[in-house]
Parts: C-alpha cells; sequence; structure tokens
C-alpha cells in the first residue's frame, strides 16, 4: 500500500534538512576559514552567526532568486521578534541577509556560468566571498554594533508581513513536486494565487507610480542590487497591491495570447539611446 503524500510532514523535512546543511557548511569552512565560533560550536550574535545568516540568504538566492529569499529572511527573522528576540539580533540577522543577497548578484556578474559549476564549486565561491565581506568589516558580528538596518521600507513590510510562513514550501502540480519549489511560502503564495490573479491584471497601474508595467518573478530576479535598489519601492507596491504575490512570465505569457488582461511591450531604445527590455503591462 502506497503512503499517502502528507505535505505538512515534508514540509517540515525539507526544512530540517535545509537547516542541517547549513549549520554543516558553517561549521565546514569555519574550520577552514577560522572565524569567530562559540562553545559547543554556538553560531549566535557572532562571526559564525554572521557567515551563516549571510552564506543561508545567498544560497537561497541561487537556487529561487532574490525576491523569495528576501521573504524568506523577512518571515524568519519576524518569527524571532515575535518570540521576544533582541531587536539587535532582528537588525544584525537581517543585515547580514541583505549582505548575502548583495553577494549573489556580485556572483551573477563575476561567473557567467556560475550555474554549471558543482554544487561544492558554488558553495566555495559563497564562502570565500562571504568571509571577504566579514574581513572588511562589511558584516554585522556582534549585536552592540551601531550600524543599522534600513532596507525594509514600509511598502515590504506591509506586502509580506501577512504572508503565512509555511516552512520550504515547494510548488505542487501535475506529476507531483515542482524542481523550483520555493522556500517559506512567499513563492508558494504566488504560485498557489497565479490563476486567481490572471483575472485582475486588466486595467492594473501601480499604486505608488499609477505605471501599468508589471514586473515579474523571473524579471525581478534577475535583476542587479542596483536595479532593485531603483526599483524596490514600485515592486514591494505591486506585491502589495497583489496581495503579496509576484506573477510569473509565463503566467502573464498566457494572458496575453488569450487575449485577457496585459499585452507584452517589446524592447525598444529610447531617444537618448537608452535601451528598455521588453515587459508586460495591464491593458
Amino acid at each position: 500500500m502506497t503512503n499517502k503524500y502528507n505535505p505538512i510532514k515534508y514540509f517540515k523535512n525539507m526544512e530540517r534538512e535545509f537547516t542541517n546543511e547549513m549549520v554543516n557548511d558553517t561549521l565546514k569552512y569555519q574550520k577552514k576559514y577560522g572565524f569567530e565560533i562559540g562553545n559547543n560550536n554556538s553560531a549566535w550574535n557572532n562571526e559564525s552567526d554572521a557567515f551563516r545568516h549571510a552564506y543561508m540568504q545567498a544560497i537561497l538566492s541561487k537556487r529561487y532568486s532574490t525576491i523569495p529569499a528576501l521573504g524568506a529572511g523577512y518571515l524568519h527573522e519576524k518569527q524571532g521578534q515575535d518570540r521576544g528576540q533582541d531587536p539587535r539580533e532582528f537588525n544584525m540577522d537581517s543585515w547580514n541577509n541583505q549582505q548575502g543577497r548583495q553577494i549573489y548578484n556580485e556572483i551573477r556578474k563575476e561567473y557567467p556560468h556560475f550555474k554549471s559549476l558543482s554544487v561544492n564549486q558554488q558553495k566555495d565561491i559563497i564562502a570565500q566571498k562571504v568571509v571577504q565581506r566579514m574581513k572588511n568589516g562589511q558584516l554585522i558580528t556582534h549585536i552592540n554594533d551601531n550600524r543599522k538596518y534600513m532596507g525594509f521600507s514600509e511598502n515590504i513590510v506591509n506586502g509580506i508581513k501577512n504572508i503565512q510562513h509555511t516552512p520550504f514550501t515547494p510548488t505542487r502540480g501535475i506529476g507531483g513536486i515542482k524542481n523550483n519549489g520555493v522556500p517559506m511560502g512567499f513563492a508558494a503564495s504566488i504560485d498557489n494565487s497565479a490563476n486567481n490573479q490572471q483575472s485582475k491584471f486588466s486595467g492594473y497601474k501601480n499604486p505608488l507610480t499609477s505605471n501599468n508595467k508589471i514586473f515579474t518573478r523571473e524579471e525581478v530576479g534577475e535583476m542587479s542590487s542596483k536595479e532593485f535598489s531603483q526599483n524596490e519601492k514600485e515592486i514591494m507596491a505591486q506585491v502589495k497591491a497583489m496581495s503579496g504575490t509576484m506573477p510569473t512570465n509565463g503566467d502573464l505569457q498566457r494572458e496575453a495570447i488569450s487575449g485577457g488582461g496585459v499585452v507584452y511591450v517589446n524592447s525598444y531604445s529610447r531617444s537618448d539611446g537608452t535601451k528598455v527590455n521588453g515587459y508586460y503591462r495591464s491593458k
């Protein structure tokens, strides 16, 4: 008799496996680079803690893109706050999480064929980058550090905070678990409501800019840190307007082909020579 699929058990196992992977990797690279670690191999409010958060966010960004990584990081730190965690820990961890996402964007530019490397080679490159930032003083390695994390704008908090935390949620479709499952419910929420969103694109305007351009997961995932910073407020206003979701290219392509509420604008060059990549917009 075949055991019935138990999603709660599956999600918990996935989260446990990922946590163990990150802990083991932190211990591995601590031995290699010699950064600070606490008694009994504790990674809490020290250099190992800083390494683990930055490294983990770079790994999540590689596997699922930076937006789901950002959402997962925020939800995790918010849970700590809800349990009465010292607010300085939230600041430290959020700062280092952002450093990890920046590291992955940096790696994408420096290593065009990064994803073709072996998993161990990818991890070695990420770890080396994290340690280098730590040595340069770019990570926060103690909660008494006076630097303040300012990355969570009001729009991003409002767009993410109401998404239910579902540990390491892969999406299910025809044939079972998709290979591009994403962590902690952020993009799973996107996938589960994609069909519902398709009927709401017609007439959409960004509540912040009144622009009718619609950002997609793939587009945002390919942005550099600079590009994301320039568009962050508009992106997060869209996320909030779409109830914490963001469509994929496939969602909008199907909508456009079926004569729905969106059209595709081909890439073009402005009069000053600036190239504008193709994008989807509402009708």
